[in-house]
C-alpha cells in the first residue's frame, strides 16, 4: 500500500509540473507554437466601424485592429487578420484556424467557462438617442420612464431586450442605414434608440456636425456597463499571460488610450463606466 501511495503521489506531482510548464511556455504550448511561427492569427469582422473596417484607402483599420498590431509588435511577431463573421468567431478558434478572436465580445462567465479571455481592453455601457427638444420624454436614470415609449433597433439585440424588459414598444428594423434610425426619432416615428453609448455618441456627433438642426441628442442616461476581452483557446494560459502583460503595459503608458481616442472621437474607453455612480443593471435572461 505504501508503495502504491508513493507512485500515485509521484504521478500527481509529474502532472502538476507538466501543467506548470505548459503555462510557462515551451514549443508545444499555445504561445510556443505562435512564437516559433512568428505569426499571430486574429479573427476580426472587418465590417464594423470604428473597431474593424476598411478606410477610404482600402486599409484595414480600427480600434481592435490597431490594438492587435501594437500587441504583436511588442511580442516581436507578425499579425495576420482573418475576416470572420460573428457566427464563425468561436468556431474558428475551436478549429485552430485562428489564435485569437475579436468582435467587441463581452467578458461573461459563460464564455470564460469555455475560453480564455483577456483583461478588458475596452469598456462599454448602454446608452440611448432621444429627441433634442425633450419630447421623447425619457430622462430618468433608473429607466422607469421607458414604459410605452417606442424603442427603435434590430430585432433580438441585447439593447432591445432591455427596452422590452422596461415595458417599451419595440419598433424593429432590418438592414437599414443608421440615418434612418435617427430621422425616425427626430420626426417622432420612434422615441429613442437603445444601443452602445460610445458608438452612438460617435455617430450622433458626426451627424450633428453635418446637420446641426437634426432633432436628436445623446441622453445622459447610462445602464448595463460591460467589459470587452480578447478570446483565446483554453488549452493553456501561455498566450493569455503574454497578451495580458502587453495590454497592461499599453494601458500604463497611454498607448491604448490614444488608440481609443483616435477611433472614438476623443473618448477614452480604457476606463470602466459607472465607477463614480451606480448604474442600473437590467437582467434580460427571461426576455425572449
Amino acid at each position: 500500500m505504501k508503495r502504491r501511495y508513493k507512485l500515485l503521489v509521484t504521478a500527481f506531482a509529474a502532472l502538476s509540473l507538466t501543467a506548470c510548464a505548459s503555462d510557462k511556455g515551451g514549443k508545444e504550448s499555445t504561445w510556443g507554437k505562435i512564437e516559433e511561427k512568428g505569426l499571430l492569427r486574429v479573427a476580426t469582422p472587418t465590417t464594423y466601424q470604428p473597431t474593424s473596417y476598411y478606410n477610404d484607402k482600402n486599409q484595414l483599420v480600427g480600434y481592435e485592429v490597431d490594438m492587435m498590431k501594437e500587441v504583436a509588435k511588442r511580442l516581436h511577431i507578425k499579425v495576420k487578420f482573418v475576416e470572420t463573421g460573428f457566427d464563425q468567431a468561436f468556431t474558428s478558434l475551436d478549429s485552430g484556424r485562428v489564435d485569437v478572436s475579436l468582435n467587441n465580445f463581452d467578458i461573461t462567465k459563460k464564455r470564460q467557462a469555455k475560453y480564455n479571455m483577456s483583461i478588458p481592453y475596452k469598456y462599454g455601457v448602454g446608452g440611448l438617442i432621444v429627441r433634442a427638444d425633450g419630447s421623447s420624454g425619457i430622462s430618468k436614470k433608473d429607466l422607469s420612464d421607458w414604459k410605452d415609449k417606442k424603442a427603435a433597433g434590430a430585432e433580438g439585440t441585447e439593447y432591445m431586450k432591455v427596452a422590452k424588459k422596461q415595458g417599451a414598444k419595440l419598433v424593429s428594423y432590418d438592414n437599414v442605414s443608421n440615418d434612418v434610425y435617427l430621422n425616425d426619432v427626430a420626426n417622432g416615428r420612434t422615441d429613442f434608440i437603445p444601443n452602445d453609448y460610445p458608438a452612438q455618441k460617435l455617430f450622433v456627433d458626426f451627424m450633428k456636425s453635418k446637420n446641426p438642426k437634426l432633432n436628436v441628442k445623446m441622453s445622459e442616461v447610462q445602464y448595463n456597463p460591460t467589459e470587452q476581452g480578447i478570446v483565446m483557446s483554453k488549452k493553456d494560459k501561455t498566450l493569455l499571460n503574454k497578451i495580458n502583460k502587453t495590454l497592461k503595459a499599453m494601458k500604463k503608458d497611454g498607448s491604448l488610450k490614444k488608440i481609443s481616442e483616435t477611433y472614438y472621437g476623443g473618448q477614452d474607453l480604457t476606463k470602466a463606466f459607472g465607477k463614480d455612480k451606480k448604474l442600473p443593471l437590467i437582467d434580460t435572461k427571461d426576455v425572449q
